[in-house]
């Protein structure tokens, strides 16, 4: 009888392991898939914490590197896989440990530094915004957005999933300037220019010794006899470096308004998100700025700027001062 258990358990845990050698897929068999590491890319680091992913980035490119840190591949999708909710870059690798970085949003605006398979390293990768041989940057720039996971571990037992979690890079801001005084303002009189050498990420997407560079509008419009709308971009504001904002007069060259835009930004946040994040956050999580600036000189209209933050009026240039 005891001989007779004995077969019976032997042929139970024949019975059991026998499925999991034919449909595991690490099996032996030439007919089944090999196991796959499946990349999830996330965006929810914004202001509403949702992720949305799926329909702001429209190309993802991945760089996959070894557990030392040398360069194996880069795959890339874009266009409407991108934008089912569900969408999964498959990976073909063999069993080990592996450090992975994308760049999303990545078109005509940006240079990567190319990589030399089983030579470069993780350090070396590098995205620098295109910009004239003047320093100027006056196009739309394209929305970019940075991620890294430093290791994944890929055992090929099964099919596994890992997420990338991503950060926006790129900002937009619209500034509307409001005449109150007795004058008409004509919005094409003035330059306007943000400067910030902030257009050189490193492979952690720390900020690189760049040039200064010049952010001046795409979009200018005279939308009344009293008001003029611009726009423009910046790349990553960060609380550790200063950028000025600042309006001349076309015709003399005069500075009429110079203001840094970190701190002041960081003046119109809402109270519920300075409870709930820290500056560099709020920065980070923040990809658009619209501004209305009021200006009331009596003989000059730039004598006078105000902006209406949360039902308060704040004075940036005041006329007696």
């Amino acid at each position: 009888m005891k001989f007779k258990n004995l077969l019976r358990q032997i042929a139970l845990g024949i019975l059991v392991i026998i499925p999991g050698i034919f449909h595991s897929c690490d099996s032996i068999r030439e007919d089944l898939k090999e196991c796959r590491l499946l990349v999830r890319f996330k965006y929810d680091y914004n202001m509403l914490s949702t992720d949305a992913f799926h329909t702001q980035v429209d190309k993802v490119d991945l760089y996959v590197f070894d557990e030392e840190g040398k360069f194996l591949f880069m795959q890339s999708e874009e266009g409407t896989p991108l934008t089912t909710g569900d969408y999964r870059m498959e990976l073909f690798l063999p069993i080990g440990q592996y450090k992975l970085l994308a760049w999303a949003g990545v078109h005509d605006s940006y240079e990567v530094t190319n990589l030399e398979p089983g030579v470069s390293t993780f350090t070396e990768i590098e995205l620098k915004l295109k910009r004239e041989a003047s320093l100027v940057v006056n196009k739309q720039v394209e929305p970019l957005w940075y991620g890294e996971l430093a290791d994944v571990d890929f055992t090929g037992i099964e099919n596994t999933t890992t997420t990338i979690n991503l950060i926006k890079n790129t900002n937009t801001i619209r500034f509307v300037f409001e005449n109150l005084g007795t004058s008409n303002f004509d919005v094409n009189d003035y330059t306007y220019e943000l400067s910030e050498s902030n257009g050189y990420m490193g492979h952690d997407n720390a900020l690189k010794p760049d040039d200064v560079l010049s952010y001046q509008p795409y979009h200018i419009n005279q939308s009344s006899a009293t008001t003029g709308v611009i726009e423009l971009n910046t790349m990553r504001l960060m609380t550790d470096r200063l950028n000025n904002f600042t309006v001349k007069d076309k015709n003399t060259g005069a500075t009429l308004f110079n203001v840094d835009l970190t701190d002041f930004f960081l003046l119109l946040r809402h109270e519920e998100h300075k409870n709930k994040w820290g500056d560099q956050e709020y920065l980070d999580r923040k990809d658009a700025y619209d501004v209305v600036f009021y200006l009331s000189g009596s003989t000059n209209a730039w004598l006078s700027i105000s902006v209406i933050i949360n039902g308060w009026t704040w004075y940036l240039q005041e006329e007696n001062h």
